[in-house]
C-alpha cells in the first residue's frame, strides 16, 4: 500500500470515529494541487458530518525543536475565534462540520493557517495554556512535550517554524459525508491560491 493510501485510510478512520453507524468508505483518492499540496479524499455516506485534517509532512520537519508543533497549534487555536468547528491538536488542524458548510469552514481554516497572527501577546497566552494542560496531564502528549521543552521555545522559534510551512510539505484529508467532486472544489477554493510561505502577521499588541 502506498504512502498516500496509508495516510488516507488512517486519517479517514480517525476523522469518522465519532459515528456509530457502519462505515462505508470508498477507495480514497489522492492527488496534488498545482501548488504541490497533497490532497486525500475519502467518501463515506454513512458518516453524519464532513471531516478534514491538515497535517505536516513529518519528513520535511525532522529537525524541528521539541514541542514546537504543539506550541504552534496552541497559537493557532488563539487565532480560531468563535468557530467551534475548527481546532488544532494531535499535530494537526481539524475540522468537523455539516456537509453543506464544508467549503465555508474549510476556507476559514485555510485563511487562518495561511495568515496566522503570531505576536508576543498571543504567544504568551498560548504558551501559558499549553503548560497548564501539560501540568494537568489532561492530554497524552509525546514525552518530548513537557514544561521544559515548551519553556525553551521563543516567539522567534514559532515564527521561524511557521515560516517554513508551505503547500508542498502539507497534507489535507477530507473524509466522511462528502461527494468527491464537491470536496475537490472546496479544497481548491480553500488552498489553491496558497503559492508560497507567508510571514506571520505580527498584529497589534494591546
Amino acid at each position: 500500500m502506498n504512502k498516500i493510501k496509508k495516510i488516507a485510510l488512517c486519517t479517514a478512520a480517525v476523522l469518522s470515529v465519532c459515528t456509530a453507524k457502519a462505515q462505508s468508505f470508498k477507495e480514497p483518492v489522492g492527488y496534488k494541487l498545482k501548488n504541490g499540496m497533497n490532497i486525500i479524499i475519502a467518501e463515506n455516506n454513512k458518516s453524519p458530518k464532513a471531516y478534514s485534517s491538515f497535517t505536516l509532512d513529518a519528513n520535511a520537519f525532522d529537525t524541528k525543536k521539541d514541542g514546537i508543533v504543539e506550541l504552534l497549534n496552541a497559537v493557532l487555536n488563539e487565532n480560531v475565534g468563535k468557530n467551534a468547528n475548527i481546532s488544532f491538536k494531535d499535530n494537526s488542524g481539524k475540522l468537523a462540520t455539516a456537509s453543506a458548510d464544508l467549503e465555508k469552514d474549510l476556507t476559514e481554516m485555510a485563511a487562518l493557517i495561511q495568515n496566522a497572527t503570531i505576536n508576543q501577546k498571543i504567544f504568551n497566552t498560548a504558551k501559558a495554556k499549553l503548560i497548564t494542560s501539560i501540568k494537568a496531564q489532561d492530554y497524552d502528549y509525546d514525552q518530548t512535550v513537557n514544561e521544559n521543552s515548551i519553556n525553551a521555545l521563543s516567539l522567534a522559534d514559532v515564527q521561524d517554524f511557521y515560516s517554513h510551512i508551505s503547500p508542498e510539505n502539507t497534507f489535507l484529508t477530507i473524509a466522511g459525508n462528502v461527494e468527491l467532486n464537491t470536496a475537490k472544489a472546496s479544497a481548491k477554493k480553500a488552498f489553491g491560491n496558497w503559492n508560497r510561505t507567508r510571514e506571520p502577521i505580527p498584529g497589534v499588541t494591546k
